[in-house]
């Protein structure tokens, strides 16, 4: 839902699955401080999970 939402609104982001990569997991970690996906990184804000209304407002920021 978070890639297309992102996607219809032309919102570049890059997709890490951190399934495929280890290493990300433990960067996801510090990150958001859980093991929940999507993480949404908006400028500094962190945004975990889809989330419309937070990802509206920090996006109209």
């Amino acid at each position: 839902m978070a890639k297309k939402y992102l996607s219809e609104r032309g919102i570049e982001f890059e997709e890490i699955d951190v399934t495929a990569n280890p290493d990300k997991v433990q960067e996801l970690v510090e990150v958001s401080g859980q093991l929940g996906v999507p993480v949404i990184a908006v400028d500094d804000e962190i945004i975990i999970g889809f989330d419309r209304t937070h990802l509206d407002d920090a996006l109209a920021a």
